[in-house]
Protein backbone atom coordinates (compact mmCIF):
# COMPACT_ATOMS: atom_id res chain seq x y z
CA UNK A 1 0.00 0.00 0.00
CA UNK A 2 3.04 2.52 0.63
CA UNK A 3 4.31 2.16 -2.78
CA UNK A 4 1.07 3.43 -4.32
CA UNK A 5 0.44 6.19 -1.68
CA UNK A 6 3.41 7.59 -2.85
CA UNK A 7 2.78 7.19 -6.60
CA UNK A 8 -0.13 8.72 -5.93
CA UNK A 9 1.94 11.68 -4.15
CA UNK A 10 3.97 11.52 -7.02
CA UNK A 11 1.23 11.63 -10.00
CA UNK A 12 -0.80 14.28 -8.03
CA UNK A 13 2.45 16.86 -7.69
CA UNK A 14 2.88 15.96 -11.40
CA UNK A 15 -0.67 17.08 -12.15
CA UNK A 16 -0.82 20.06 -10.09
CA UNK A 17 2.70 21.17 -11.68
CA UNK A 18 0.78 20.97 -14.69
CA UNK A 19 -2.19 22.82 -13.94
CA UNK A 20 -0.05 25.13 -12.10
CA UNK A 21 2.23 25.66 -15.12
CA UNK A 22 -0.84 26.18 -17.76
CA UNK A 23 -2.74 28.34 -15.02
CA UNK A 24 -0.25 30.76 -15.41
CA UNK A 25 0.18 30.39 -19.26
CA UNK A 26 -3.06 31.22 -19.39
CA UNK A 27 -3.39 34.40 -17.22
CA UNK A 28 -0.07 35.34 -19.29
CA UNK A 29 -2.18 35.37 -22.37
CA UNK A 30 -5.10 37.32 -20.75
CA UNK A 31 -2.78 40.24 -19.54
CA UNK A 32 -1.23 40.41 -22.54
CA UNK A 33 -4.86 40.85 -24.42
CA UNK A 34 -5.84 43.15 -22.07
CA UNK A 35 -2.39 45.27 -22.31
CA UNK A 36 -3.03 44.91 -26.32
CA UNK A 37 -6.90 46.13 -26.03
CA UNK A 38 -5.11 49.16 -24.18
CA UNK A 39 -2.91 50.23 -26.23
CA UNK A 40 -5.28 50.07 -28.91
CA UNK A 41 -7.85 52.10 -26.79
CA UNK A 42 -4.96 54.66 -26.02
CA UNK A 43 -3.50 55.35 -29.66
CA UNK A 44 -2.82 58.74 -30.12
CA UNK A 45 -5.10 60.40 -32.35
CA UNK A 46 -2.57 62.72 -35.14
CA UNK A 47 -5.40 65.88 -34.54
CA UNK A 48 -2.96 68.09 -37.28
CA UNK A 49 -4.12 65.29 -40.12
CA UNK A 50 -7.97 64.74 -39.54
CA UNK A 51 -9.65 66.42 -42.22
CA UNK A 52 -12.64 64.37 -42.55
CA UNK A 53 -15.13 63.14 -39.74
CA UNK A 54 -17.36 59.64 -39.48
CA UNK A 55 -19.44 58.94 -36.86
CA UNK A 56 -21.40 56.59 -35.54
CA UNK A 57 -25.04 56.91 -34.35
CA UNK A 58 -27.10 55.82 -31.58
CA UNK A 59 -24.52 55.89 -28.09
CA UNK A 60 -22.63 59.01 -29.95
CA UNK A 61 -25.26 61.61 -31.47
CA UNK A 62 -28.03 60.06 -30.50
CA UNK A 63 -29.12 58.65 -27.44
CA UNK A 64 -30.36 55.49 -26.63
CA UNK A 65 -31.90 52.69 -25.04
CA UNK A 66 -32.11 48.73 -25.49
CA UNK A 67 -33.13 48.36 -22.27
CA UNK A 68 -36.92 50.94 -23.09
CA UNK A 69 -36.75 48.57 -26.06
CA UNK A 70 -37.24 45.38 -24.47
CA UNK A 71 -39.39 46.27 -21.62
CA UNK A 72 -41.50 47.35 -24.08
CA UNK A 73 -41.68 44.53 -26.20
CA UNK A 74 -41.88 42.65 -22.74
CA UNK A 75 -44.88 44.48 -22.06
CA UNK A 76 -46.68 43.15 -25.09
CA UNK A 77 -45.96 39.87 -24.41
CA UNK A 78 -42.60 39.08 -26.00
CA UNK A 79 -39.99 38.39 -23.65
CA UNK A 80 -36.06 37.34 -23.28
CA UNK A 81 -34.86 40.14 -26.01
CA UNK A 82 -31.71 40.83 -24.26
CA UNK A 83 -29.59 38.90 -26.03
CA UNK A 84 -31.41 39.87 -29.27
CA UNK A 85 -31.19 43.56 -28.94
CA UNK A 86 -28.12 45.12 -27.60
CA UNK A 87 -26.40 48.46 -27.04
CA UNK A 88 -24.33 47.76 -30.25
CA UNK A 89 -24.37 44.54 -32.30
CA UNK A 90 -28.26 43.28 -32.83
CA UNK A 91 -28.78 39.29 -33.19
CA UNK A 92 -31.49 37.03 -34.87
CA UNK A 93 -34.58 39.00 -36.29
CA UNK A 94 -33.40 42.52 -35.44
CA UNK A 95 -29.87 41.89 -37.32
CA UNK A 96 -31.95 40.52 -40.40
CA UNK A 97 -33.99 43.99 -40.23
CA UNK A 98 -30.69 45.72 -39.66
CA UNK A 99 -29.25 44.69 -42.48
CA UNK A 100 -32.20 45.37 -44.86
CA UNK A 101 -32.78 41.35 -45.66
CA UNK A 102 -36.53 41.94 -44.08
CA UNK A 103 -38.87 45.09 -44.80
CA UNK A 104 -40.43 46.57 -42.42
CA UNK A 105 -43.43 44.71 -42.64
CA UNK A 106 -42.12 41.97 -42.67
CA UNK A 107 -40.61 42.72 -39.53
CA UNK A 108 -43.61 43.77 -37.79
CA UNK A 109 -45.86 40.75 -39.10
CA UNK A 110 -42.50 38.24 -37.79
CA UNK A 111 -43.08 39.77 -34.25
CA UNK A 112 -46.15 39.58 -34.47
CA UNK A 113 -46.42 35.79 -34.80
CA UNK A 114 -43.70 35.82 -31.62
CA UNK A 115 -46.68 37.20 -29.39
CA UNK A 116 -48.92 35.35 -27.57
CA UNK A 117 -51.67 37.56 -29.34
CA UNK A 118 -51.66 40.01 -31.70
CA UNK A 119 -51.41 43.53 -30.92
CA UNK A 120 -51.81 46.89 -33.19
CA UNK A 121 -48.74 47.18 -35.63
CA UNK A 122 -48.08 50.41 -34.37
CA UNK A 123 -47.65 49.00 -31.16
CA UNK A 124 -44.60 47.44 -32.47
CA UNK A 125 -43.74 49.66 -33.93
CA UNK A 126 -43.84 52.50 -30.88
CA UNK A 127 -42.09 49.67 -28.76
CA UNK A 128 -39.03 49.43 -31.10
CA UNK A 129 -38.69 53.41 -30.96
CA UNK A 130 -38.74 53.43 -27.89
CA UNK A 131 -34.79 52.43 -27.74
CA UNK A 132 -34.71 55.74 -29.61
CA UNK A 133 -34.05 58.59 -26.65
CA UNK A 134 -32.98 61.94 -27.51
CA UNK A 135 -31.15 63.83 -29.68
CA UNK A 136 -29.60 66.59 -27.20
CA UNK A 137 -29.24 70.21 -28.95
CA UNK A 138 -25.59 70.27 -27.91
CA UNK A 139 -24.39 67.09 -29.88
CA UNK A 140 -26.34 68.86 -32.88
CA UNK A 141 -24.36 71.96 -32.32
CA UNK A 142 -20.68 70.09 -32.42
CA UNK A 143 -21.79 68.50 -35.88
CA UNK A 144 -23.10 71.65 -37.17
CA UNK A 145 -19.44 72.79 -36.26
CA UNK A 146 -17.61 70.03 -37.49
CA UNK A 147 -19.31 70.50 -40.77
CA UNK A 148 -18.28 74.07 -41.45
CA UNK A 149 -15.08 72.78 -41.52
CA UNK A 150 -14.53 69.06 -42.63
CA UNK A 151 -16.91 66.70 -44.46
CA UNK A 152 -18.50 65.32 -41.88
CA UNK A 153 -20.30 61.34 -42.47
CA UNK A 154 -22.38 59.16 -40.34
CA UNK A 155 -22.07 55.08 -40.56
CA UNK A 156 -25.13 53.73 -38.58
CA UNK A 157 -26.06 49.91 -37.69
CA UNK A 158 -29.96 51.00 -37.64
CA UNK A 159 -32.96 50.31 -39.61
CA UNK A 160 -36.22 51.90 -41.57
CA UNK A 161 -38.27 52.83 -38.62
CA UNK A 162 -35.65 54.01 -36.09
CA UNK A 163 -34.18 56.05 -39.35
CA UNK A 164 -37.66 57.80 -39.85
CA UNK A 165 -37.57 58.67 -35.79
CA UNK A 166 -34.48 60.47 -35.00
CA UNK A 167 -34.78 62.04 -38.50
CA UNK A 168 -37.36 63.97 -37.26
CA UNK A 169 -36.00 64.57 -33.99
CA UNK A 170 -33.40 66.99 -34.60
CA UNK A 171 -34.46 70.52 -33.57
CA UNK A 172 -34.53 73.04 -36.38
CA UNK A 173 -34.15 70.39 -38.89
CA UNK A 174 -37.16 68.46 -41.11
CA UNK A 175 -34.76 65.69 -41.68
CA UNK A 176 -31.46 65.29 -39.23
CA UNK A 177 -29.32 64.32 -42.21
CA UNK A 178 -29.55 67.64 -43.51
CA UNK A 179 -26.81 67.64 -40.66
CA UNK A 180 -24.69 65.15 -42.55
CA UNK A 181 -22.10 65.59 -45.60
CA UNK A 182 -23.65 61.68 -46.55
CA UNK A 183 -25.14 59.16 -44.60
CA UNK A 184 -24.65 55.47 -44.34
CA UNK A 185 -27.25 53.12 -43.08
CA UNK A 186 -26.58 49.66 -42.98
CA UNK A 187 -29.86 48.58 -43.96
CA UNK A 188 -29.82 50.25 -47.23
CA UNK A 189 -26.12 48.93 -47.82
CA UNK A 190 -27.20 45.69 -47.11
CA UNK A 191 -23.66 45.74 -44.51
CA UNK A 192 -22.71 46.64 -41.00
CA UNK A 193 -20.46 47.18 -38.41
CA UNK A 194 -18.12 45.37 -37.83
CA UNK A 195 -17.85 43.97 -40.78
CA UNK A 196 -15.03 45.22 -43.17
CA UNK A 197 -16.95 45.89 -46.42
CA UNK A 198 -19.61 48.62 -44.60
CA UNK A 199 -16.23 51.04 -44.00
CA UNK A 200 -15.06 50.46 -47.48
CA UNK A 201 -18.53 50.93 -48.84
CA UNK A 202 -18.05 54.46 -46.88
CA UNK A 203 -14.44 54.54 -48.24
CA UNK A 204 -15.62 53.85 -52.11
CA UNK A 205 -18.49 55.94 -52.38
CA UNK A 206 -16.98 59.51 -50.80
CA UNK A 207 -13.53 59.28 -51.61
CA UNK A 208 -12.27 59.95 -47.83
CA UNK A 209 -8.80 58.63 -46.98
CA UNK A 210 -9.15 56.52 -43.98
CA UNK A 211 -5.79 58.03 -42.34
CA UNK A 212 -6.70 61.26 -41.92
CA UNK A 213 -10.12 60.58 -41.17
CA UNK A 214 -11.51 60.05 -37.14
CA UNK A 215 -14.05 57.59 -36.68
CA UNK A 216 -16.00 58.10 -33.79
CA UNK A 217 -18.00 55.06 -31.90
CA UNK A 218 -18.93 53.49 -28.59
CA UNK A 219 -17.94 50.12 -29.59
CA UNK A 220 -14.14 49.21 -29.25
CA UNK A 221 -15.14 46.11 -31.88
CA UNK A 222 -16.38 48.56 -34.24
CA UNK A 223 -13.00 50.65 -33.82
CA UNK A 224 -10.74 48.03 -33.90
CA UNK A 225 -13.07 47.47 -37.77
CA UNK A 226 -12.23 50.58 -38.72
CA UNK A 227 -8.32 50.43 -37.20
CA UNK A 228 -7.79 47.62 -40.21
CA UNK A 229 -8.29 49.86 -42.81
CA UNK A 230 -6.04 52.78 -41.76
CA UNK A 231 -8.83 54.56 -39.64
CA UNK A 232 -8.23 56.78 -36.66
CA UNK A 233 -10.74 55.97 -34.17
CA UNK A 234 -11.76 57.18 -30.99
CA UNK A 235 -14.16 55.50 -27.94
CA UNK A 236 -16.77 57.32 -27.35
CA UNK A 237 -18.71 56.58 -23.63
CA UNK A 238 -20.29 58.16 -20.96
CA UNK A 239 -17.55 59.50 -19.69
CA UNK A 240 -16.21 60.86 -23.13
CA UNK A 241 -18.84 62.35 -24.85
CA UNK A 242 -18.71 64.83 -28.26
CA UNK A 243 -19.47 67.30 -26.65
CA UNK A 244 -17.10 67.35 -23.85
CA UNK A 245 -14.18 66.29 -26.79
CA UNK A 246 -15.36 69.09 -29.21
CA UNK A 247 -15.64 71.94 -26.46
CA UNK A 248 -13.10 73.86 -28.19
CA UNK A 249 -15.27 74.40 -31.02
Amino acid sequence: MKPTNCNKVKIDSINYLSFKHNHSCFCLYICSQRLKLIAMQEKEINWPEIDTYLFDLGGVIVDISPAAAIEAFSRLGLKNLDVQITQAHHQGLFKQYELGAITTDEFIEQIQELLPQRVKDIQIVNAWNEMIVAFRKERIEVVEKLKCRYPVYLLSNTNELHCKKYTQMADGYENAEKLFTEVFYSYKIKQSKPDLGAFKKVVEETGLNPSTTLFLDDSQINLNAAAKLGFQTLLISKEQTIEKLFSWL
